[in-house]
């Protein structure tokens, strides 16, 4: 699994966004837009939304990269693609949950 650090950072690059243009973006200066990247500065949830709204992605998709979660139109045909649907969900909450756990863990200096 990717830190979320580097997903933010292979995002912005396959967007063709530079980091200073990002930061100017989010309304705060290159350097603590750099911060965030190299843990010098707390990367709370709130800053995760935002960056991810200017990147024009999910927070999901934010989080997951480079796994792509895109909800079918039509999953609930059958039995069969209702089970796909929920185990594809069960990975997707258990990936969500790590990473909420390494954010934590991270926040309170637990390695």
């Amino acid at each position: 699994m990717n830190d979320i650090r580097q997903n933010i950072e292979e995002i912005r690059k396959e967007k063709g966004i530079n980091q200073e243009n990002l930061a100017e973006m989010l309304g705060i200066k290159q350097a603590t837009f750099s911060g965030y990247l190299t843990r010098n500065k707390n990367l709370t949830y709130e800053k995760l939304l935002e960056i991810a709204d200017k990147l024009e992605v999910s927070i999901i998709d934010l989080i997951t990269h480079p796994t792509k979660y895109v909800p079918e139109k039509n999953f609930c045909n059958s039995c069969k693609e209702k089970d796909k649907t929920i185990e594809n969900l069960n990975q997707l909450i258990e990936t969500l949950n790590n990473k909420i756990a390494i954010l934590q863990n991270k926040k309170y200096g637990i390695s």
